[in-house]
């Protein structure tokens, strides 16, 4: 089974490593399907999306040089060091402490402006997230591990694991699931 298949309602992500960007992503069956990797080294957090075979579906990369949190979400390419065309980016509100608020805007023209435009807005802390599309609700991510959060120190928080319902089945899982990772990325940078 693809991580992009369109029959897979829910997707579990187990990150480990103390927020590091890397793990494993699972299907509601508890079978491994995709990976995500981060390389430690790299000062703008490249993040690479993968199968489980180890074919590349997108790079997530931090810009640095930008007013507000922002993360560009490219096409893979077989290459480690190069990547594919640009087809997102994912910026953090300036005024999301409390209740984290995102956006991402999709679909390039042949100017290179973004046409579309997917939004969430996360819970108390950001533990929880809906994704909206033209005021229609099409995913939700939800943190299964966060009163150990609340009880237990940072050093402390080996693993997160998120739960996340697909609600749209039809909207493109590719942009879907950059978007999610980019969320991930911006909630644990500091």
């Amino acid at each position: 089974m693809s991580l992009l298949d369109s029959s897979i309602e829910y997707y579990v992500l187990k990150e480990k490593g103390w927020d590091l960007g890397y793990g494993k992503i699972y299907d509601s069956d508890g079978n491994v399907i995709g990976k995500m990797n981060r390389r430690l080294r790299n000062i703008r957090g490249l993040t690479k999306l993968s199968e489980i075979n180890g074919t590349g579906i997108l790079k997530i990369q931090r810009k640095i040089l930008s007013p507000r949190m922002t993360y560009d979400i490219f096409e893979n390419h077989e290459d480690d060091a190069k990547h594919g065309k640009q087809f997102a980016r994912c910026y953090r509100a300036f005024t999301s402490i409390i209740r984290p608020k995102m956006w991402l805007n999709y679909a390039p023209d042949n100017n290179g402006k973004h046409s579309k435009r997917l939004d969430a807005q996360g819970s108390f802390a950001g533990w929880n997230f809906k994704i909206v599309f033209e005021g229609e609700i099409i995913a939700e991510v939800k943190k299964l591990d966060r009163y150990r959060d609340l009880i237990s120190p940072k050093w402390l928080d080996i693993a997160d694991t998120h739960a996340i319902h697909i609600i749209d089945k039809n909207f493109d899982r590719k942009i879907l699931l950059g978007f999610i990772m980019c969320i991930e990325r911006l909630l644990n940078t500091k």
